[in-house]
């Protein structure tokens, strides 16, 4: 039964092994979002800037890393263009934000694309479309795929052979 288990659980690591490297696949050929890309590009040619003013209330994430506690505090804020409310969310990775006032970036076509710092996640969408990290890793997960399926294809073929010896020697 124990061998059975084992079986079931490798058959089960290489799916996990070969659906990574499917993702990691996806990811880099889809790349950077072009429209995103292009959305950041128009509110930074147009600097439409705003003050957002923050939700009292947030949430605050706590990670630890080599023991040290991260702290980042996830705001939602709200502002107004022509009369209309819009929304968005930052996330503070330092400390607690020292006034409830936001410098918020917003498309001026769709207000309710908008963000804090469009500079920054342009560049990371621009990263997505340069960046090769994706491929080395789906490479990664390939060969590890592929090394656990062939140990587990001579699993299969050696329990067989057990099974054939025992057969002859009766």
């Amino acid at each position: 039964m124990k061998n059975l288990k084992d079986k079931i659980f490798g058959i089960v690591l290489v799916l996990i092994a070969f659906f990574c490297c499917k993702q990691c696949t996806s990811e880099y050929v889809k790349g950077g979002d072009n429209k995103a890309i292009s959305n950041y590009e128009k509110m930074l040619f147009d600097d439409s800037v705003v003050e957002a003013e923050l939700y009292p209330d947030y949430k605050q994430t706590t990670i630890k890393i080599a023991g040290l506690p991260m702290k980042s505090y996830e705001f939602r804020y709200h502002f107004e263009i022509d009369g209309n409310k819009y929304e968005g969310e930052h996330t503070f990775n330092t400390d607690l934000p020292k006034s409830n006032l936001l410098k918020v970036y917003y498309l001026k076509s769709d207000p309710n694309f908008n963000v804090q710092n469009p500079k920054s996640e342009l560049e990371k969408e621009k990263e997505k479309n340069s960046s090769n990290s994706s491929l080395y890793w789906a490479i990664g997960w390939g060969i590890l795929g592929i090394i656990m399926l062939i140990g587990l294809i001579d699993e299969f073929k050696k329990k067989e052979e057990t099974e054939t010896k025992v057969e002859a020697a009766e």
